[in-house]
């Protein structure tokens, strides 16, 4: 690894999806339930790979099978990296940046962040042939994933001012309990959950974004504002959206408090400023598996599916 009723039936469907991704990227995406995909709780077997969450910038995570296009990839970084900026502006009218590449059984994950908004994370894929060629102009993304990630920018982009609020409100906890999140590097080099935060990620099930998602096609300069009046014709069912949050206890050896999560969802639920979704929470030990980029695993503790914390 180099590091540098329908939302029911959508959500099954999704869930195909998500996890035909999850055979292809391992970890990566970290459902945990909740991802931009709708998908099933994933949980880590156990591994002699676990990490400090404080020390984790990505490095140390891979791909099964993966070793001997990981070097490919690693020769050739520049011309992938030239032709996925280009894959994604032609495709997807998105500038990105390539953060990290790392080389799958047939080719290279490269994961990817987005240049302003709609804001995102999400990867692509490079083929590598038996000769090891690269074939840039094969790359291809797995189904709806892509479109998932920008949507969930969009729903940042028009909702601005209440994660404002949800950002406000996990900042001050984690200054005041012995609780954290995942660094930006980290971030940036193993996620592709779409809008990510160090500390939450959001999906967004909901039909109705798919007209704001071809019409930021057609026009991605639209303003934050157009996306907001766009929004207000939207009938907004909260089972739509999905906003995952996960934390980690600070010190090591510490197992997750349930104190700690209860305080977080009997927060989460007096708070009426909140955009509308199903909210859940998640609570890991200090440790992440550096090969997985997961880290849930049998101690975590949660609030999620099927007591969501539901917010109109």
């Amino acid at each position: 690894m180099h590091t540098n009723s329908r939302n029911s039936d959508k959500a099954k469907l999704i869930t195909g999806t998500l996890l035909s991704a999850a055979l292809l990227l391992g970890g990566c995406s970290n459902t945990n339930g909740d991802s931009n995909k709708g998908g099933e709780e994933k949980v880590s077997k156990p591994s002699n790979t676990f990490v400090s969450i404080d020390n984790y910038n990505g490095e140390g995570y891979e791909l099964p099978n993966g070793k001997k296009t990981d070097k490919v990839a690693e020769a050739n970084r520049d011309q992938i990296t030239e032709a996925t900026k280009k894959f994604f502006l032609d495709t997807y009218k998105t500038e990105v940046n390539v953060h990290n590449i790392v080389g799958n059984k047939d080719g290279a994950s490269v994961f990817v962040e987005s240049v302003g908004e709609p804001h995102f994370h999400t990867f692509a894929i490079v083929p590598i042939d038996s000769q090891e060629k690269v074939m840039t102009d094969g790359i291809w993304t797995q189904e709806g994933q892509v479109e998932a990630a920008i949507k969930s920018g969009l729903y940042a982009m028009i909702y601005e001012d209440q994660l404002k609020e949800l950002d406000s409100y996990l900042e001050d906890f984690t200054s005041k309990q012995p609780v954290t999140g995942m660094q930006e590097e980290a971030i940036q080099n193993v996620r592709s959950t779409g809008f990510t935060t160090p500390y939450y990620y959001i999906s967004v099930l909901d039909d109705g974004f798919d007209a704001l998602y071809e019409n930021y096609l057609e026009n991605p300069k639209t303003t934050k504002e157009e996306w907001q009046q766009a929004a207000q014709s939207l009938e907004i069912n909260p089972k739509g959206y999905r906003i995952t949050i996960q934390l980690f206890m600070k010190e090591k050896d510490q197992k997750p408090d349930q104190k700690i999560l209860d305080q977080i969802s009997t927060d989460l639920e007096n708070m009426d400023t909140l955009s509308p979704g199903y909210y859940s929470v998640y609570l890991n030990d200090n440790t992440i598996d550096a090969k997985s980029a997961d880290g849930t695993k049998e101690s975590t503790i949660k609030r999620a599916n099927p007591n969501y914390i539901k917010k109109q």
